[in-house]
């Protein structure tokens, strides 16, 4: 027996898909079939993400109040809380090369625009924060470092869709293990949001056409390409 649900967040590792559903994580089969609870809190949850060796997976709860980051493994086993932050700006966005946790918060800032990059370890040492300066969302790889940066740092499109304002993000790239970012796609007037890079290029999230879709570029912001057609 199937039936619709509002299902959120998704992200595949091989032959699973994780994603959000009724207040908890969940994974399912990426070719279809029955899904199974990953959490069991019964509380808003975002992001979930598999590690890059698929053996973890993290993700964003308010379980004990705030957003904080939590793991543990596709069995549901060893699951644990690796942040005390408390703050409501803290996301998961992703993991590191060496296995840590990616995620962006804004504890400690005097405002919560002023959100930093994190590389959370799994075992208990001290989060490291990442040289960028303030960031609503990056990607790390082997090919470059994306950053999207600006003042209205809202994760939920739902908030920005049509947003033409100065506090619109923007896309900033840097190749390889160099640190010279170079701001791209400035000729677009749209926000931004959840850059990726896959395969050589950088993807994203735009409505600068009206409505939101995925987008993909170079890394030197030519060769602009749509994907989706909602």
């Amino acid at each position: 027996m199937t039936s619709a649900g509002y299902l959120r967040y998704p992200h595949v590792h091989g032959e699973l898909l994780v994603f959000v559903a009724e207040d908890d994580v969940w994974l399912a089969p990426a070719e279809g079939g029955r899904a199974w609870r990953l959490s069991a809190d019964a509380v808003q949850v975002r992001y979930p993400r598999f590690s890059r060796d698929g053996t973890a997976v993290a993700w964003t709860s308010w379980r004990d109040g705030q957003p904080e980051v939590y793991t543990a493994d596709p069995e549901g086993a060893g699951q644990a809380r690796l942040t005390y932050w408390g703050d409501n700006q803290t996301r998961v966005t992703g993991w590191t090369q060496a296995g840590e946790v990616l995620a962006v918060s804004a504890a400690g800032q005097p405002e919560n625009q002023y959100s930093w990059a994190y590389a959370v370890p799994l075992h208990g040492a001290p989060a490291r924060r990442l040289p960028f300066g303030p960031v609503n969302d990056l990607a790390l790889e082997a090919t470059g470092t994306a950053l999207l940066t600006g003042r209205d740092n809202s994760s939920e499109p739902a908030y920005w869709k049509r947003y033409r304002g100065g506090s619109a993000g923007k896309l900033w790239i840097a190749t390889g293990s160099d640190l010279l970012f170079t701001r791209i796609l400035t000729d677009l007037n749209t926000q931004f949001s959840s850059p990726m890079l896959i395969g050589g290029r950088l993807f994203f999230l735009s409505d600068h056409e009206g409505t939101g879709n995925i987008y993909s570029c170079a890394l030197d912001g030519t060769d602009l390409a749509r994907h989706t057609d909602h």
